[in-house]
């Protein structure tokens, strides 16, 4: 038997790649949670996470080339640690959501004040706003406090600025144990009326504060200030300024991914500095020590806000991995980064963020590549095209049950703007930083503010257009069978060729046939 022949043998026993089975089983369990709501129903988790631990139990006893398969590895301790970090989690999930609304209770109406971490207000309908290091009375409010206006006046509309501290007179309750306010640290809430005044009490002067507003404003005066909040919120997250209508089109478009600070951002910033390391020849070990404390310091600029933390796990992750094991398995990171996400923030499972952002990863893994092959190959396209294609198809096709699901809509000119727009966005992004860095590049703003009209006015265009994006409902939890669909047209599926595409295209012929008529 040739060498060859010895490495493949183990195919035969078994028609899957055991490997990533930890990682499907996560994104099932995902799925389920949100079919079936499992933020409400604390015996769901624990009976999934009791089959999963089940799972890699039964995984032991089949026949196959090596003793013990987890996304850690293949040894025994490794098997042993994952089944606890998943009795981790199962615990931890129950406990912050049994114990999330014994916090203490306050009554009567006093003044509540704080720092504006965040703010929604429209003059035309209800709004909210955000509070962090908030006391009500004298007394210290543990977590944040989600305050809820009802019409907002002038006042408020004027008053509620981020990084500004507001005062007001109400009465604070107990916030319900959500999947929302558990991964924004939020514990009380208030009510407001449109008659309510909201007053300023002056600026908040801790670092991250003075550093946001001085970064805003040294945006402001060399660029726009539609583009000067636009970039603002690509570099820190916060969308409190940026226009309502320029929001929706970026949306309608298919670029509201670049609005909110998630994966995207902290690829791109870690990107630049690994180019920036390995040109300054600094070994990958202590690569991984210098980008962990760029990434902290960049996730308190963004307020440890839980989409950053994620990113920042998962490059982290991959960043390890790449340093310390001479190797880097990108499923095996995902899986692994989806582990401790989960260990630290359980409730992560049912966050739309988190689903997208494993939805996303997972597709790039498995399709990205095989798609730039068949463009290169079939297509005869520029290298630089059949990627940015290749790119987005394996995105869509990954997240388009999550997008019906929770939007209703599929943009149908997403794939203009993500191959044309998304690589300048990516470019102004980096000058961007260069130059709030810096203090000293600013020249390189007026290039991006010009590059922005541009992009603004093409997206404002192009959400305009009667066929920009239609929309579709798309939920349930037949939207497994998709999601199987892909699973099976993947090389860690073994099955004969005429055997699983056939499948593959039945399941997610069934799938459309539940979207479009059901």
């Amino acid at each position: 038997m040739s060498n060859k022949a010895k490495d493949n043998s183990h195919y035969v026993d078994r028609p899957f790649n055991i490997r990533p089975i930890c990682f499907w089983a996560f994104f099932v369990g995902l799925t389920i949670a949100v079919c079936i709501g499992a933020s409400e129903h604390v015996w769901v988790v624990g009976i999934y996470f009791t089959v999963l631990i089940g799972v890699f139990v039964g995984l032991q006893f089949l026949k196959c080339r090596d003793k013990v398969l987890t996304f850690f590895g293949t040894s025994r301790i490794n098997f042993i640690v994952t089944i606890a970090l998943c009795l981790v989690v199962a615990l931890s999930f129950a406990i912050t959501t049994l114990t999330y609304t014994q916090q203490r209770s306050f009554a009567s109406f006093q003044d509540l004040s704080g720092v504006v971490e965040r703010h929604n207000l429209d003059a035309d309908g209800s709004g909210w706003f955000i509070l962090r290091n908030a006391k009500f009375g004298t007394a210290s409010v543990d977590g944040h406090v989600r305050v809820f206006v009802e019409h907002p006046n002038e006042s408020t509309l004027a008053n509620v600025v981020s990084t500004h501290r507001v005062l007001v007179n109400t009465q604070i309750h107990r916030a319900t144990a959500s999947e929302w306010n558990i991964n924004n640290n939020i514990k009380y809430r208030a009510n407001l009326g449109a008659s309510d005044v909201v007053a300023p009490v002056g600026v908040d002067r801790s670092p991250r504060s003075v550093i946001l507003r001085h970064s805003q404003s040294f945006l402001r005066t060399h660029m726009r200030e539609r583009n000067a909040d636009l970039m603002f919120a690509m570099l820190f997250g916060d969308r409190s300024t940026l226009d309502g209508e320029l929001s929706e089109s970026f949306s309608l478009t298919g670029l509201a991914h670049v609005l909110a600070v998630s994966g995207l951002h902290v690829g791109i910033l870690v990107g630049m500095l690994m180019v920036i390391l390995k040109l300054l020849r600094v070994p990958r070990k202590y690569q991984v020590f210098i980008i962990g404390a760029v990434l902290l310091f960049y996730c308190y600029l963004c307020g440890f806000r839980y989409s950053i933390l994620r990113a920042a796990i998962m490059f982290m992750v991959f960043l390890i991995r790449r340093a310390f094991l001479k190797s880097n398995d990108m499923l095996s990171s995902i899986s692994l980064a989806a582990i401790v996400i989960l260990v630290l923030f359980p409730h992560a499972l049912m966050s739309v963020s988190f689903q997208f952002s494993f939805a996303c990863m997972l597709g790039i893994a498995l399709f990205r590549l095989p798609y730039a092959n068949f463009f290169r190959n079939k297509t005869k396209l520029p290298m630089w095209l059949s990627n940015s294609l290749a790119m987005y198809l394996a995105t869509f096709v990954a997240v388009l049950p999550l997008m019906l699901r929770y939007f209703g809509f599929v943009s149908v000119v997403g794939v203009i703007t993500n191959v044309v727009f998304l690589p300048l966005l990516v470019v102004a992004f980096q000058a961007s930083a260069i130059a709030v860095l810096t203090w000293v590049a600013f020249p390189l703003l007026y290039v991006v503010n010009i590059m922005l009209d541009g992009i603004v006015g093409a997206t404002t265009w192009l959400a305009s257009l009667p066929f920009a994006s239609f929309g579709i409902s798309g939920g349930g939890f037949w939207f497994l069978l998709y999601f199987l669909g892909l699973i099976l047209t993947t090389r860690f599926i073994f099955l004969r060729k005429r055997y699983k595409y056939p499948a593959a295209a039945i399941l997610i012929l069934l799938y459309s046939v539940f979207v479009l008529f059901l």
